[in-house]
């Protein structure tokens, strides 16, 4: 009720998610920032040891490894939107891909010749060149999430009244392009389905996916091309499923923010996980996308904070409301 009025600024915030870095409390305590969080693309062992960053740091988000792990795509944050760059791994050299409004989720083509990406609820295709302009191929809400290595069947996040986040399939014909041939439901349920990922294999057998119907995100793997009962992956939580380069395992990350790495045994129509093991904290910032993706060869890149990165601090307001009345902040 009433006309809005300033509280706090400048408030910090994660671009594209439309998240707030701010909190409050029931006896009228509001806890801000006002500095944006900083990553940096950081190579990491197993062991969790830093092993070089890739490009200068920034305000990025969804990102994605080409299949051959030599290039990215990241969403950078700017005002008023995100793009997408593609950097290069190995040289560091970078390139913007994106020039308006706010693009998020890029995903390769197993070759690297394409990139499918979202901007402003419009699924849209562009060749990794830059030739040839972009084309939409979605619309309402999709979100790529991965793309076959048969470059078959690209899989999509979906987000839906009553039903909330589910998994679609586009097919891509042998001889066609993205968009060409109608889309088809994998999952849906009540609940949240998110952040599928296809196995590695030429053809792809199984989705690893996370879903919140236990009340709280787990991780599951289920048959592809259909559903036929799925598997319980994480033991106490999960997010952000990726599998290793040759399909025997299977990551996630911990509520605690920990990389957990687990053995995966597949048989003829059944999957059989191994018990969970951690392998390190990973030191970066949950913004609503993964903040790490697996290399060919074993590698984890994360969206790390820098190593030395001064802590920003954060600003407390008592007795918020009484702004309300009074039209300013004394902070």
């Amino acid at each position: 009720m009433g006309e809005p009025r300033a509280v706090a600024d400048p408030l910090a915030g994660f671009g594209a998610a439309g998240k707030m870095q701010v909190a409050v409390s029931p006896s009228g305590l509001l806890l801000y920032s006002s500095s944006n969080h900083v990553s940096q693309f950081t190579w990491f062992d197993r062991d969790g040891t830093r092993r070089g960053t890739l490009a200068e740091p920034g305000e990025y988000e969804a990102f994605r490894l080409s299949a051959d792990g030599r290039r990215v795509a990241a969403q950078r944050n700017r005002p008023g939107g995100s793009d997408i760059w593609l950097l290069d791994a190995e040289r560091g050299i970078s390139s913007r891909f994106t020039f308006n409004s706010t693009n998020t989720y890029p995903v390769w083509s197993p070759d690297g010749g394409t990139i499918v990406f979202t901007r402003s609820r419009t699924l849209l295709r562009k060749e990794a060149s830059g030739a040839g302009g972009e084309q939409p191929i979605g619309q309402g809400a999709q979100y790529a999430l991965d793309w076959s290595r048969d470059r078959r069947a690209i899989l999509y996040m979906e987000v839906a009244p009553g039903t909330q986040r589910d998994l679609w399939i586009m097919p891509v014909p042998a001889q066609g392009k993205p968009g060409d041939a109608k889309p088809r439901l994998y999952l849906r349920t009540p609940f949240n389905e998110a952040f599928g990922r296809f196995s590695p294999e030429a053809t792809p057998r199984w989705v690893a996916y996370q879903s919140d119907e236990s009340g709280r995100y787990e991780i599951y793997i289920d048959s592809f091309p259909e559903p036929r009962g799925k598997t319980r992956i994480s033991t106490s939580g999960g997010a952000y499923p990726q599998w290793s380069a040759d399909g025997r395992e299977l990551f996630y990350l911990s509520p605690e923010f920990k990389l957990i790495a687990v053995g995966l045994k597949a048989g003829a129509g059944a999957i059989e996980p191994s018990t969970p093991r951690e392998l390190f904290p990973l030191p970066a910032m949950d913004t609503g996308w993964s903040p790490y993706d697996v290399a060919p060869d074993g590698r984890f890149l994360v969206r790390a904070t820098p190593e030395h990165q001064v802590p920003q601090p954060l600003t407390v307001i008592v007795n918020w409301p009484a702004l309300l009345k009074k039209g300013a902040a004394e902070p």
